[in-house]
C-alpha cells in the first residue's frame, strides 16, 4: 500500500515519473528512506539523472523531502515523500 501515490503525479517528466514512484517504493520497504544510490537503483537510472529529478521533486515540485540522516553521513541526504496535509 502506497499512500504517498495520491498525491498529483501526472504531469511528472519520465524521470521525476520514475523517481517518485521508486522513492515511494523504497520508504515502504522495511529499512525505510532511502539516499541516492538506493533511489536511482530502485528508479533504473544514471545517479546524474536521479539527482536532477530529485532536485526538481524535492525544489519547485515539493514531492519530495531530502532529510538528513546521521548514520551515513557520507552517502548524503536520504529521500522521502512529502506528506500529504
Amino acid at each position: 500500500m502506497m499512500s504517498q501515490m495520491s498525491h498529483d503525479v501526472s504531469d511528472l517528466s519520465g524521470e521525476q515519473a520514475a523517481v517518485f514512484p521508486a522513492v515511494s517504493r523504497l520508504e515502504s520497504n522495511a529499512d525505510g528512506p532511502r539516499h541516492l544510490r538506493q533511489v536511482a537503483q530502485e528508479a533504473r537510472l544514471e545517479p546524474e539523472r536521479t539527482v536532477q529529478a530529485l532536485d526538481q521533486l524535492t525544489g519547485e515540485l515539493g514531492l519530495v523531502v531530502a532529510m538528513d540522516g546521521p548514520w551515513h553521513p557520507d552517502f548524503g541526504p536520504f529521500y522521502r515523500v512529502q506528506s500529504l496535509r
